[in-house]
């Protein structure tokens, strides 16, 4: 094939027609479940809300109004690629399908990418701090200062027993102004491949293994996630996704988008004798709302 630009402009169609249909088999992202999609402008945000939801109350002389700074938290954008140079050779001997897979993959990648952090921040909650100043799971919140405490951790393995204490504590959650968090709770269970006959047990079964009607059928929905497997697959969250907030946020600045470089007076291609072709987004995923979620190490006994 001689190389030029019709040439190039037909392969790079290609190979985004590659990337595309690899997007849409990623299929559904779980980020649109339990994050709330945020559009961001800078380097970073700062969610000043959190810890002040803003509940109605009597109004009895002056506004109470809510000082929003003191509860800010700060998320900062990160920058992800993906580049793949394609060889000049490769385009001049129609070589083209050693590529297709590639594409493919970047593009599914891409798309499966926010699940990832949102997997990498639902687990590193355990160790890393929220709005409260203590980490996203922790025994003693405190949203503001002389207002109800609450905890969303537990460090028990996934049982029925340890389930209701999880599903209590979510249902009884009030906020600054000793209101409930939700009145029309949504409930997740999370687990790991590894429980998933447990949780199919506490969830779906109609008895329990001692003949029992089991009260617990159908008290949330069951979510199975494969990136809990290995070191993290005794942890097991409870979610409440019901409301208008979730408990992360996926903060975009740029979404993923396909770029080419094909420019044969560039340096790199110059030298090289390559055209590259790369993914690129920026955007970060964040726990936000550790009211909406309880957390299991599952280091202890059941």
């Amino acid at each position: 094939m001689i190389i030029s630009a019709a040439a190039l402009a037909s392969a790079t169609k290609g190979f985004k027609k590659l990337y595309d249909g690899g997007l849409a088999s990623a299929g559904e992202p779980r980020i649109s479940k339990y994050a709330f999609r945020s559009p961001s402008m800078s380097a970073d945000e700062t969610y000043g809300w959190l810890g002040a939801m803003p509940g109605m109350k009597k109004l009895v002389g002056e506004a109470n109004i809510r000082n929003l700074a003191d509860h800010g938290f700060r998320v900062a954008n990160e920058e992800f690629e993906v580049t793949v140079g394609v060889k000049r050779k490769d385009i001049e001997r129609d070589r083209l399908g050693i590529y297709s897979g590639f594409f493919s993959a970047m593009g599914q990648n891409a798309g499966r990418h926010p699940d990832k952090l949102l997997a990498a921040a639902l687990t590193g909650g355990f160790t890393s701090t929220c709005y409260t100043a203590k980490n996203f799971f922790d025994t003693d919140h405190e949203p503001q200062a002389g207002k109800t405490k609450f905890s969303n951790k537990g460090t028990k393995k996934i049982s029925a027993a340890n389930y209701r204490t999880a599903r209590k504590t979510m249902l009884s959650l009030l906020d600054a102004e000793g209101e409930p968090i939700s009145e029309n709770p949504n409930l997740v269970l999370i687990v790991s491949p590894t429980y998933e006959g447990t949780a199919k047990e506490i969830l779906l079964a109609e008895r329990n293994a001692n003949g029992a009607t089991n009260i617990d059928r159908g008290s949330a929905a069951l979510d199975v996630w494969p990136r809990l497997a290995g070191a993290n697959e005794h942890m097991w969250f409870l979610v409440n996704i019901g409301g208008p907030v979730k408990p992360f946020v996926h903060q975009v600045e740029v979404d993923t988008e396909f770029a080419s470089l094909t420019d044969p007076n560039s340096e790199h291609v110059l030298l090289q004798k390559e055209y590259l072709y790369q993914a690129y987004g920026r955007y970060n995923v964040a726990p936000l709302v550790p009211e909406l979620v309880y957390g299991s190490t599952g280091a202890d006994a059941a």
